[in-house]
């Protein structure tokens, strides 16, 4: 009995001799699997080796042979077969102490049953094996298309997902050599040869013309006992949707980035109806530091920066961007608290606690921030004494009232602000080392005015517009104007600018408020050169501010000195004696 070949034959004139194709038999003895096959009246017709080492077997022996008695278990199943019923489930039985598992079917030929064959595979005690199947069937039920050629790169096998992935009929290639599917243009460059060439597993990435898809195939050499190249197996896989996938995830990507920077832009204008204006990279560094810890709800939080720069409204802005917005936010300026009277502020205290206390005792800050946030302004000057009773709470969130004898948990967060240089007062013994190292979980440093110069316009305008709303007034500024209010240094920061608005607001006579800010400023009309405090700057003062001024600016923009030079258009050694004589330094 013979078996038929895979796929079908098509005769091509070739020169030279025609190769020598492997027939049904020598693929069977290759396989991995153990072949079994017998004829209508249930004799041995074909057993592999691997099925005859497992069921000791000998071909010559058994051949055109009935079953042996040992064997009574397998031809069971294939009567069964072929008794015309349907192909059962694969059965695991014990032959000759092995754990095995068969599968049987019929070989039908014209619609006559004239055999049947079984699969076999060893198994572990108690773990089966995948289910063994014909290879045909194999073929043809994978996901992946596999085209088979011999060692001469002729084609023997194309599966039916081949089929469909390269839009080809296998009867139109199968038996030619696989350099026509270059020749014709289905692919512009084979795997297969690559495998020939170089005796090794090859992988490309391939685009079908006829298709259009693009297939990840790989190809995989079958070696001879003689180390030749016998057989080359190559598998297709269709990547097209994961390339459309992949590039869709970037592409959404780019438009979450795209609508994120679009949120953060709104997010930066809608915090001038909060006091806030952020037009400066500083500045919007900053607040989105801030926003990120607020939104991690963050419980320590040390703010820097001079006075007036608006500590105390970015410390408000923390508590109204986190989950403890709708619990208290409690202020205390600890410069403004007697030194006698802190413990008690913070702590509170019970009745009779000293001299002057109330009856009913009171409740301390940290207390009435319970759930929300407590904001140190200027931490540096809290009282020494009181440190270590605030590092302690800050420990375990446990208080207890002055001159109370019972301690209770009550956890707030804690927003710290200073202009002081506290490294230097650690050193100076004047705050706690402890104290600091607990408060500085996250350090959000603000610039000055000076040193954000793009804010000075917004905030103008902003509290410009506020007075104009307090007061049915309808003042504004001039180009000029802009120009003197951007020209200052602002020593006292935000502060300054607000009162230097609020003056020419009040004093101003019309709507133009120039003159007013000259005045308010300080300046002679029509001079523009200001200097903190109001007095006229010499020349040379405002040469200097302004060169400052744009040394500062390129410093930002560039790296390197060189870099500085192309982007001011002077040679490098002018911006390195420059550099030195205002004491600059780039980072």
């Amino acid at each position: 009995m013979h078996f038929p070949r895979m796929g079908h034959t098509k005769e091509t004139p070739r020169p030279g001799p025609a190769p020598e194709n492997p027939g049904a038999d020598d693929i069977l003895q290759s396989l991995g699997h153990a072949v079994l096959a017998v004829d209508s009246q249930c004799r041995v017709v074909s057993v592999n080796a691997h099925a005859g080492r497992l069921l000791e077997l000998d071909p010559d022996r058994h051949g055109c042979q009935p079953l042996p008695d040992s064997l009574s278990d397998i031809r069971q199943v294939l009567h069964v077969c072929l008794d015309g019923a349907p192909p059962a489930s694969p059965a695991t039985m014990d032959i000759s102490g092995r754990q095995l598992r068969v599968e049987a079917c019929p070989v039908i030929r014209e619609g006559r049953i004239i055999g049947a064959a079984a699969t076999l595979a060893e198994t572990a005690p108690a773990q089966l094996s995948a289910p063994e199947i014909p290879l045909r069937a194999v073929l043809d039920s994978v996901s992946e298309g596999i085209w088979i050629c011999d060692g001469n790169g002729v084609i023997l096998d194309i599966n039916r997902e081949s089929q469909r992935l390269n839009s080809v009929e296998a009867a139109a290639y199968i038996g030619r050599s696989i350099s026509c599917i270059i020749e014709e243009g289905l692919v512009d460059h084979s795997v297969t040869l690559d495998v020939l060439r170089y005796k090794r597993q090859s992988s490309i990435i391939q685009r079908i013309t006829k298709t259009g898809k693009q297939l990840l195939v790989t190809g995989s050499p079958v070696f001879d006992e003689s180390g030749g190249i016998s057989m080359v197996v190559v598998n297709e896989r269709d990547v097209t949707e994961l390339n459309t996938l992949r590039e869709g995830l970037q592409n959404a990507r780019k438009v979450e980035e795209k609508y994120r920077s679009e949120l953060a832009e709104l997010s930066m204008l809608e915090l001038r109806q909060k006091d806030l204006v952020a037009d400066s990279p500083a500045m919007r560094h900053a607040l989105l530091a801030l926003l990120k810890l607020a939104h991690a709800n963050a419980s320590r939080i040390l703010i820097l920066g001079e006075s007036g720069t608006g500590k105390g409204l970015l410390a408000k802005f923390v508590h109204q961007n986190s989950p403890r917005a709708k619990k208290p936010f409690i202020p205390i300026n600890c410069p403004a608290v007697p030194e006698n009277l802190f413990e008690a502020e913070l702590f509170g205290y019970e009745k009779g606690a000293f001299t002057g206390a109330l009856k009913q005792g009171k409740a301390g800050l940290i207390e009435l921030a319970k759930g929300g946030t407590l904001f140190l302004d200027e931490v540096g000057d809290i009282p020494y004494p009181v440190q270590a009773k605030l590092l302690k709470y800050l420990d375990d969130y446990e208080l207890r009232r002055l001159g109370g004898a019972q301690s209770q948990i009550v956890e707030c967060g804690v927003v710290a602000a200073t202009n002081c240089d506290l490294d230097r007062l650690v050193e100076q013994k004047r705050f706690r080392k402890d104290l600091y190292y607990r408060l500085n979980t996250f350090i959000v440093r603000i610039a000055p005015l000076r040193e954000r110069r793009e804010d000075i316009f917004g905030l103008a305008e902003f509290y410009l517009a506020n007075f104009n709303a307090s007061h049915g007034k309808s003042k504004r500024l001039s180009p000029r104007a802009v120009r003197l209010l951007e020209s200052y240094e602002y020593p006292g920061n935000v502060r300054e600018l607000v009162g230097i608005i609020q003056k020419a607001f009040v004093m101003g006579e019309g709507d133009d408020l120039t003159e007013a800010l000259e005045e308010a400023m300080g300046v002679s009309p029509s001079s523009g050169l200001i200097a903190p405090g109001g007095s006229p700057r010499s020349l040379t003062e405002t040469t200097d501010q302004a060169t400052l001024r744009i040394l500062r600016q390129a410093a930002a923009r560039c790296r390197t000195t060189r870099e500085m030079a192309a982007y001011l258009g002077v040679s490098q050694s002018t911006v390195v004696r420059k550099l030195a004589k205002y004491g600059m330094a780039l980072d």
